[in-house]
């Protein structure tokens, strides 16, 4: 089996994550909404265990989308291009798996956010 050095394993999955950031929409479409909630965090001045909740919820959906992505280069790999009803059905369960994470932080995000941002409505 292969080793690698430390340095080596963190340039390797820099390299995932450039590759799902180039390659992925849905990525980059994650990226930026963790950006804006990230800003948003940090403008309403959140307390430490909301923004626990948050970069967890963050986390959880990068790695929903890393997995689906890895899942899904896999299938195409071993079946090839042509069409298959049972490999569709594994890319959307894998899917249906980042939505779970997605809807989850979306909640929490409601969770969070609504209240500060109704208050500052309401001013």
């Amino acid at each position: 089996m292969y080793s690698r050095n430390i340095v080596e394993s963190f340039l390797l999955a820099f390299k995932g994550l450039k590759f799902m950031l180039l390659n992925e929409r849905n990525m980059r479409i994650h990226s930026i909404i963790a950006i804006g909630v990230i800003i948003a965090s940090l403008l309403l001045n959140i307390s430490h265990i909301e923004m626990l909740f948050v970069c967890f919820s963050i986390a959880l959906v990068f790695v929903s989308e890393a997995a689906n992505t890895a899942f899904e280069l896999l299938l195409d790999f071993i079946h090839g291009d042509e069409y298959h009803p049972d490999i569709k059905l594994l890319k959307d369960i894998a899917a249906g798996g980042v939505f779970i994470s997605a809807i989850n932080a979306a909640v929490i995000g409601v969770i969070i956010f609504g209240p500060k941002l109704l208050k500052l409505i309401q001013r």
